[in-house]
């Protein structure tokens, strides 16, 4: 259960908002309707910053919560992307039931902004449920998002179809500023230089 371990806080946040904070407008639109409830698009915050505490270690630190879509045949979930602040150290993880990437090597692209596919370094999580950066390599990864409205993750299993993310990254200097300043991050643009 090293999964939940992480940010216990960010878990019931993302609860209890669903996929419905980072949701494509249209397909939230449809699912609101479709279930006979009131619109929630125009008021969908992007990130959700929460403070959060590592169970492992004890540690507390801060953590920005995202909500997307995965796409599998055809079918859509919800999916999250957390990064977080311990200890010093930033990470960030991809979750989304049924994933199960297992202790094998993936193949992962990712997109910005409808731009070309270009491969990514991104790691199975501790139990195989998801996907992690951590480091400098997450840094860079967070910076990246800066002045960008969308980041599509492909993911190649062995053996299986392919999982296709999709997150409204919109606002991620805001929302990922309590991060950078906590956790100190040197690589990438700075707060004022970034969304180019």
């Amino acid at each position: 259960m090293r999964r939940h371990q992480a940010s216990s806080l960010a878990v019931a946040v993302a609860l209890w908002a669903g996929a419905a904070n980072a949701t494509p407008p249209e397909l939230l639109a449809e699912a609101e309707n479709a279930a006979g409830l009131p619109s929630l698009a125009a008021d969908r915050a992007s990130w959700i910053p929460v403070e959060a505490r590592n169970h492992a270690t004890g540690a507390s630190g801060q953590a920005a919560v995202l909500f997307g879509v995965a796409h599998e045949r055809g079918r859509t979930r919800p999916a999250s992307l957390r990064v977080e602040c311990f200890d010093g150290v930033t990470a960030l993880h991809v979750d989304v039931d049924g994933l199960g990437v297992g202790p094998w090597a993936v193949a992962v692209r990712y997109s910005l902004d409808g731009g070309r596919f270009v491969a990514a370094s991104w790691q199975p999580s501790a139990d195989g449920t998801g996907l992690a950066l951590s480091g400098e390599r997450a840094v860079a990864f967070a910076s990246e998002l800066y002045g960008k409205a969308e980041l599509r993750l492909a993911v190649v299993r062995p053996l299986s179809v392919p999982f296709l993310f999709t997150f409204t990254v919109a606002g991620a200097e805001p929302g990922l500023r309590p991060l950078a300043d906590q956790c100190h991050w040197s690589a990438g643009p700075s707060i004022s230089d970034a969304g180019g």
